[in-house]
């Protein structure tokens, strides 16, 4: 009879346990969504133009903006594709990508030079130029699973 028991008890707690294990809440997974913005700009002089502009005009902002929690610029290295580049920035959740950010207002308000002015019209130039290329980027939005990435 005490194995039966046993049998009995170890069954019940199996199930037991399976059930609150089953019934408890489901928690979301730590999920980021990670953008990649690619373009090509020629080797040269357009492409360290346009690296000095983004440089000055979209990393410095990105650095400031606590939604982005990373960015980078990055360029073909190896291969035939010498022309390719990225843009890849890293938010916490998918309303972040357009949120507000009152610092990244303010370093503009404090950067850009004034209309009419020589600097505004280098800045103009640039942006130009970087547009060129950019006018013709492809944009991807993937979710990554931070479960599945190295901390």
């Amino acid at each position: 009879m005490a194995p039966r028991v046993l049998t009995l008890i170890a069954f019940t707690t199996l199930m037991t346990s399976t059930a609150d294990a089953q019934a408890a809440p489901q928690t979301a997974p730590d999920v980021r969504i990670v953008t990649i913005s690619s373009f090509r700009v020629p080797l040269g002089a357009d492409r360290q133009a346009v690296l000095d502009y983004m440089g000055k005009w979209m990393v410095e902002p990105a650095r400031l903006n606590p939604n982005v929690l990373s960015y980078r610029i990055i360029q073909h290295f190896y291969g035939s594709n010498a022309s390719d580049m990225a843009i890849v920035a890293e938010y916490p959740n998918w309303a972040a990508i357009a949120a507000d950010c009152a610092a990244c207002d303010a370093w503009f308000q404090a950067n850009m030079p004034p209309e009419g002015t020589p600097e505004r019209k280098a800045v103009d130039e640039a942006q130009a130029l970087f547009l060129k290329y950019y006018g013709t980027h492809a944009d991807q939005i993937y979710n990554a699973n931070m479960a599945l990435a190295k901390p």
